[in-house]
């Protein structure tokens, strides 16, 4: 008898468990252009091309994805998004549940009529370890 009632504690903290995971953390993928923000927020495009001097007056850009529709991507750095601007680009990563805003593990860039990864979390962080802790930029290399 104090079996059953234990299997059956352990079977509803398990459903528990599972319901109470949230179901966003999976990775999405989004596609559109890079804008800046406060174009993006007003309701227009800009720049109108990649040299516009108005690149240097936007603080952030953003993903658009649909008419009006826009996400951030906060840790992706402004240079990535500055040298993509006006480009069509597939963002890989989880959308937060209450928030405009992506976390971004892939970014991709279409070239020649597919998509190419230019910039991506895992790289992100092997680089860093390599400048950063052990110096070693490529895997295999060995320190002096």
């Amino acid at each position: 008898m104090k079996f059953r009632s234990l299997t059956g504690i352990k079977m509803a903290l398990a459903t528990a468990a599972m319901v109470a995971v949230p179901m966003w953390v999976h990775a999405e993928t989004f596609t559109g252009t890079v804008n800046g923000h406060d174009c993006a927020h007003n309701g227009v495009t800009c720049p109108v091309e990649k040299l516009d001097p108005h690149i240097a007056l936007e603080s952030d850009f953003v993903l658009m994805v649909g008419e009006g529709d826009y996400l951030f991507m906060p840790n992706l750095s402004r240079d990535i998004k500055v040298r993509y601007v006006l480009d069509n680009v597939q963002v890989k990563g989880e959308k937060h549940p209450r928030f405009n805003a992506i976390q971004v593990d892939e970014f991709r860039v279409k070239k020649g009529g597919k998509f190419v990864t230019v910039w991506s979390r895992k790289q992100a962080a092997f680089e860093y370890e390599a400048l950063y802790r052990d110096g070693l930029a490529f895997p295999g290399q060995k320190a002096y």
